[in-house]
């Protein structure tokens, strides 16, 4: 196979596979039920689950066959990549895309099917594939549960990453001093952490549903503006706040913000320097 085909967005998809931490990774035998269920659906004696890197395919779950990794040019799944919805070649030694492919030769590969596993943003982080070694074809119902595999194959893959995501935040969320507050996309509170109620003096029932903006007393619209530009920022967003508690007293908030492309939430991390700005 001469050719190496990659999608218009492959330097995201390939940021997307290092943010879900899905890069160089090894056998995962939790998958092989799936890669097991793709076979009986399929009535293929071999399949796989894999992730495509820069360069490489890596297999995560591979039954029916030996393989750790191929490379991409070499492979068909760079066509379901491309392609973005189920591929079902019947006979590889007729299609162009596979015919002159070594490893299809080498190795007597007759029947292809693949499904991308795609994220919620559309973004192809690899492929479950049936083989077969000798030329059929799938009947509806098979394609559409192959596909249907597909989708639960992602989201076991997305949810380890935020499994753990969840597990170190959660920790984090509850024993630091600093301030965090989740919001959705209109800035309204979608949780605080014990050290939001204890700064600011709002209990958690008082600030859920509310205006972050109202809630730290942005008069001048200060944070508002800043926060505009959240869903563009790289890098996240600096601002800072001013809010008269209840005694009367002025606490002045170092902000950051970073929005979370994946859940649609803005993260927002706060310091409190009032003791810092009054001594300087």
């Amino acid at each position: 196979m001469a050719n190496q085909n990659f999608p218009e967005n492959e330097w995201r998809r390939i940021e997307k596979l290092k943010s879900y931490e899905l890069m160089g990774l090894g056998k995962d035998p939790e998958l092989d039920v799936f890669a097991q269920a793709a076979c009986l659906i399929t009535d293929c004696p071999a399949a796989l689950i894999a992730m495509m890197e820069e360069q490489t395919q890596r297999i995560q779950s591979c039954v029916g066959m030996e393989l750790d990794t191929v490379e991409r040019k070499n492979t068909v799944c760079q066509y379901t990549i491309l392609s973005k919805e189920l591929l079902v070649i019947e006979d590889t030694f007729e299609d162009p895309r596979s015919s002159s492919n070594p490893l299809i030769r080498e190795g007597n590969i007759r029947f292809y099917a693949g499904v991308p596993l795609m994220d919620e943003d559309g973004d192809v982080l690899g492929t479950i594939c049936v083989i077969d070694f000798q030329p059929k074809s799938l009947s509806d119902k098979q394609r559409h549960l192959l596909e249907e595999l597909g989708i639960g194959v992602t989201k076991i893959l997305l949810g380890k990453k935020r499994k753990r995501q969840a597990g170190y935040f959660s920790e984090i969320f509850q024993l630091t001093n600093n301030v965090i507050c989740v919001l959705d996309e209109s800035c309204q509170i979608k949780d605080v952490n014990p050290a939001f109620t204890s700064v600011l003096g709002i209990s958690r029932s008082d600030s859920m549903g509310k205006s972050l903006f109202s809630l730290l007393q942005d008069d001048t619209n200060t944070l508002a503006s800043d926060l505009k530009q959240i869903v563009d920022a790289d890098y996240g967003i600096q601002s800072t706040s001013s809010t008269f508690v209840t005694d009367g007293s002025e606490v002045i908030i170092e902000w950051h913000f970073k929005y979370d492309a994946i859940n649609h939430e803005i993260l927002a991390f706060g310091r409190n320097v009032t003791k810092e700005r009054q001594e300087n």
